[in-house]
């Protein structure tokens, strides 16, 4: 394989960080800032007037500077060892946190100012910027003073922000051996999938005994980052990180206490499917951690980079062509960095380019379908900034819980149809992969949810060290996975792996997952019931999700995520394969 073969290309963005162009946006970015500063600081108050003007200054900062931070972020994701993009990082913080105070400024005026609709004739701009105003307005009753909120945004390199850093730098150059060979921990973690039994037992002692190499530093970042966050909560006056977290995704406390008391009641029969699994491959206490992604079924199916290509623009584009030429688009134009390696993050993600109308996905692609139905996930993220990407710069940014519907909604299309597709023991094994990323999203998401909420709660108290950080984690799993996992071969150091745990901009990133795949379900059966005239229904609720709340935009198709009895009907839908499964297996 050649050195830059499966590999993204970024130069829509930058040639490099020794691209002219890269320093001219710094030195532009800089020279809009200080003019920003300078408007902010000659004022004394906020009319109408005065908003519209700081909004255009708002939108062109946002623009540039979403260019230089996005295309830095990319560069240190595909390689922890690249320096050019630390030392940019550092500039970027630098620089973003100098308009932290006036920003935090303008946000409290927006809070005390009403607009009458005169004020929107006379200013274009403040119409298409209805919602962001109101709730910019909101976030500003919870801003400190000018000066504080300036040296929190300065100070972000060195407090949360550095912990996260450490997280990565840490976890990017971990390695343990492994018959006979070293292997970095993203590395390790992949070899799960593997079909050799063997190998997935000798990758997860060794993935354990990784981690457990890493667990001071990594305790210490993320006993950093939360009590960060806790801070942060208390300085704003939300009380705690969950209310905080609730306003940040525009949703409501019943929204999300309806749906997991929708997966509590769920959570037997997932066990059922995870008992049922254990007694297949000859367990009797459940399964061990390893075996959770042990495939079953005799697929075996594998694909290069065209394979899956074809794959996805034949099943995506079958609900929307303009989905399928998407995909199609960013496969032809490298939009996807594949394959793993040492220094490249772990996991999967995607990033919109709106200011170029494309996107760049990061996965670590190891040939079989849970990669190509992972592509088909970060695609969906791709689809759905490709949906917003004419809305106005500040426009563009929609909340934790519907971000992840598209990419759910990708999954669901895609394992669907070729489960609908497939016979005898094809179909066993797509069947079983499709409820083991339920399974991912429902058990594994509930034990992360708790984990965290716990560790939010116990961090008030004190410093949590490996051991109980380790036990926290495992008490979740039990409480999630039930009988279906063996008590005495659980996962202790996931909190080690999941990134989500240490950003310092989003808490909880672990319910969407739940939230976004059980509405995707949803939307789903809507599409099966409704047939073709429900796609621009579905373009039109992820149109909405930058402009409105999760509830507002989920009734845009018909639907009350508030109601218990939606996410249940969507559980049902589950529910339904897994009884599938078990009449499959019931011989076993």
């Amino acid at each position: 394989m050649e050195a830059n073969e499966g590999r993204w290309d970024l130069s829509a963005l930058y040639n490099g960080f020794d691209d002219p162009a890269f320093e001219a946006d710094i030195a532009r970015l800089d020279g809009m800032m200080e003019a920003y500063r300078q408007q902010v600081r000659s004022l004394d108050g906020l009319d109408a007037a005065a908003l519209a003007d700081l909004l255009g200054r708002e939108e062109a900062m946002w623009v540039v500077g979403a260019d230089l931070q996005k295309f830095t972020d990319m560069r240190r994701e595909a390689d922890a060892g690249d320096s050019q993009a630390v030392s940019a990082m550092g500039r970027l913080k630098k620089l973003f946190g100098s308009v932290a105070g006036e920003a935090a400024l303008v946000r409290r005026w927006m809070g005390g100012l009403v607009l009458t609709e005169a004020d929107y004739a006379a200013h274009p701009i403040l119409a298409d910027y209805r919602f962001f105003i109101g709730e910019e307005a909101e976030k500003g009753r919870h801003m400190l003073d000018t000066s504080a909120e300036e040296l929190l945004g300065r100070m972000q390199g060195c407090a949360g922000g550095a912990w996260t850093d450490l997280r990565g730098y840490l976890t990017s150059f971990a390695h343990a051996p492994m018959n006979g060979k070293e292997y970095t921990l993203t590395q390790l973690r992949g070899f799960i999938h593997s079909p050799d039994k063997a190998l997935r037992k000798a990758a997860f002692e060794a993935e354990l005994a990784c981690s457990k190499s890493i667990e001071g530093g990594m305790a210490f970042a993320l006993n950093g980052v939360k009590e960060h966050m806790n801070l942060m909560a208390e300085l704003r006056g939300y009380g705690d990180v969950m209310t905080m977290t609730m306003a940040q995704c525009r949703m409501q406390p019943e929204t999300l206490k309806a749906l997991w008391g929708a997966v509590e009641d769920a959570l037997p029969k997932f066990h059922a499917y995870l008992c049922r699994k254990a007694r297949v491959l000859g367990y009797e206490k459940g399964l061990p951690w390893y075996e959770l992604c042990a495939g079953l079924g005799e697929s075996g199916q594998r694909f290069d980079t065209e394979g899956a290509r074809a794959y996805l623009v034949e099943l995506l584009g079958a609900f929307a062509p303009d989905l399928g030429e998407m995909v199609d688009r960013a496969f032809r134009e490298h939009w996807i960095d594949f394959y793993p390696r040492p220094g490249k993050s772990g996991g999967a993600f995607c990033r919109n380019l709106s200011n170029q109308k494309q996107s760049r996905v990061l996965t670590n692609f190891e040939g079989n379908l849970d990669g190509v139905v992972t592509i088909a996930h970060e695609l969906g993220h791709a689809y759905h900034g490709h949906l917003i990407q004419d809305h106005r710069p500040l426009n563009r940014t929609y909340t934790m819980p519907v971000a992840e519907t598209a990419s759910n909604f990708n999954e669901t299309l895609v394992m669907n149809a070729a489960i609908a597709r497939a016979r005898g023991q094809e179909k066993l094994a797509l069947l079983e992969q499709r409820l083991q990323d339920y399974t991912q999203v429902i058990c594994d998401i509930y034990s992360r949810f708790l984990f965290e909420r716990e560790v939010f709660e116990e961090r008030k108290g004190g410093f949590l060290f490996p051991e109980r950080l380790c036990r926290i984690m495992t008490e979740t799993q039990k409480t999630a996975y039930g009988p279906g996992l063996d008590p005495a071969c659980l996962h202790p150091y996931m909190w080690v792996n999941k990134v989500h745990y240490y950003y310092t901009t989003l808490s909880f990133y672990n319910f969407p997952y739940a939230f976004g795949a059980l509405l995707a379900t949803g939307l789903y059966a809507r599409y099966q019931k409704e047939g073709a005239p429900f796609v621009e229904k579905y373009r039109a609720f992820l149109r909405s999700t930058t402009v409105s709340t999760v509830e507002e935009a989920a009734a845009v198709a018909g639907i009350d995520v508030t109601q218990k009895a939606f996410w249940a009907e969507s559980l049902a839908m589950v529910a339904g394969q897994i009884d599938e499964f078990l009449l499959m297996t019931e011989d076993a």
